[in-house]
């Protein structure tokens, strides 16, 4: 299965796949909320999971369609099996 996800980092969104037209939507969305994304991941950590001192400096966005695939992630980014 290649289905289209979003690669998040701190300054840019990179799309890996072939993303359908409606994906620009996500896409721009993603991109003008990153940095709101982002405070709020670290604030989780904080706040519920007593983790500080570090900030999320990336993250990939797959479809909820992926869950039920297996989804496997490293250093490089995520792919779904």
């Amino acid at each position: 299965m290649n289905e289209t996800h979003y690669r998040l980092n701190p300054m840019s969104v990179e799309t890996v796949g072939s993303p359908p037209p409606e994906a620009d939507h996500v896409r721009s969305v993603l991109e003008q909320q990153l940095p709101d994304i982002i405070a709020s991941f670290n604030q989780v950590l904080r706040d519920q999971y007593g983790i500080s001192g570090i900030s999320v400096g990336g993250f990939t966005v797959v479809p909820e369609s992926a869950v039920a695939s297996k989804v496997t992630c490293d250093q490089d980014g995520c792919s779904i099996d």
